[in-house]
């Protein structure tokens, strides 16, 4: 690829609901990481979250779309408004502007709430617009109506990769013509008890009295998932013409690629072989002249899962690990939490924000790094160098990987 800007982003989430905000507290090292709303319980004892505070819907849209709404979809709308904003265009061409969002979660717990409420009180219980909220449409939906957009609406859920495929899929109808504008992310609000109780039962995470060792990705001892939420949103434009109308352009798409791991349901396999060829695929996308030796830093998966980030660890060594420089890697689920759908888009911002200060983000929560890493986990401060293309994973339940190349120019 070598048309497709990226001209405005727009984020909510747990450390920032500006992406002003979101960048400098990536760049502190700051985690937020608190009791879920059902500390305590059964199954929930000593369980961290990191929750989004003070977000208020009413700031972002009017009453009647809050009323008819998931908080996944407020979620998105408030980073889809910061982000056209940013982006510069006062008017949006209705058939050439595309929305493509991901999701994983989508309206999980306005289906428990209606549940929740028929068992306790028989139909009048229902939410009578839970189609209307839990739809995972509804999210792109909500944002092609506010702009009043005809072009290409699409969602998709893969799992956690879902917001790195929804960046691919529109930069690759802004290529294909189908568009000159395209409002892409992804977005997930936070998990219900039944979720993650289930988490805990499948051993997604380990209950430790400790929250700021809740996430710990790529650490010797790690005890598991941290669930988060939010959403991200990028404008991705064709260059010539974000260019010709002189917009901020924060960065390029180059390269993408998503394959399947048919390996297991909720596991990549071992030795990472289907996230290296996906990455060396999306490097292959970017035409990069030095291939993986150009790629300057990592914004990896790291999930912080005793399995996940040693097929991780065994993936990056495949593709980077003969390097002479070693590669500089960070994740930022130590600072957010996993937020599923969103999780891929905020990697790209934190790439994004790494470039434009030249130094990487620290990897929150990380203080020893599991030794058979053959690359340089950041971890306590930014590290500082110029940075001029950057990788970005997603990998999900389901076999879901997926990687995009990103360059300052």
């Amino acid at each position: 690829m070598e048309n497709i800007a990226i001209t405005g982003m727009g984020v909510i989430s747990s450390i920032g609901q500006s992406v002003d905000e979101f960048g400098h507290a990536l760049s502190a090292g700051e985690v937020a990481a608190g009791p879920t709303p059902w500390n305590n319980e059964d199954g929930l004892e000593n369980v961290w979250m990191s929750k989004i505070e003070n977000f208020n819907p009413n700031d972002w849209m009017d009453a009647r779309i809050v009323d008819g709404t998931d908080k996944f979809a407020q979620y998105a709308i408030a980073a889809a408004v910061q982000a056209v904003k940013a982006c510069g265009i006062t008017e949006l061409d209705p058939e050439r502007t595309g929305v493509v969002m991901g999701t994983a979660c989508a309206g999980a717990e306005t289906i428990a709430e209606s549940q929740r409420g028929l068992d306790s009180d028989g139909p009048s219980g229902v939410d009578r617009k839970l189609e209307l909220k839990a739809w995972p449409n509804m999210a792109a939906g909500q944002i092609a109506l506010r702009w009043q957009l005809h072009g290409p609406l699409l969602t998709l859920s893969t799992a956690c990769a879902s917001s790195i495929d929804s960046i691919g899929t529109a930069a690759r109808l802004i290529e294909r013509g189908e568009c000159d504008v395209a409002i892409a992310g992804g977005c997930d609000a936070s998990r219900t008890q039944v979720i993650l109780i289930a988490a805990g039962r499948y051993g997604m995470y380990t209950s430790q009295p400790d929250p700021l060792k809740a996430c710990r990705p790529f650490n010797t001892e790690r005890f598991g998932v941290m669930a988060g939420e939010g959403a991200g949103v990028v404008i991705l434009e064709r260059a010539d013409l974000a260019k010709a109308r002189g917009a901020k352009i924060y960065g390029y798409v180059r390269g993408y690629a998503s394959l399947s791991d048919s390996y297991h349901p909720s596991s990549s396999h071992p030795d990472g072989r289907w996230e290296t060829r996906t990455m060396e695929k999306a490097i292959e996308d970017a035409d990069l002249a030095g291939g993986s030796d150009d790629v300057d830093a990592l914004i990896a998966h790291g999930t912080g899962t005793p399995l996940g980030d040693i097929a991780e660890i065994n993936a990056i060594n495949a593709v980077f690990g003969a390097r002479e420089q070693r590669l500089k890697v960070a994740s930022i689920k130590g600072n957010v939490g996993h937020t599923a759908g969103a999780a891929g888009v905020m990697g790209v911002m934190a790439a994004l924000h790494s470039m434009k200060e030249s130094a990487l983000v620290p990897t929150a929560g990380t203080t020893d790094v599991e030794p058979s890493a053959e690359f340089d986990v950041v971890i306590n401060q930014p590290s500082p160098g110029v940075l001029n293309t950057m990788q970005i994973n997603g990998f999900g339940f389901g076999g879901q990987n997926a990687s995009l190349v990103v360059t300052r120019e």
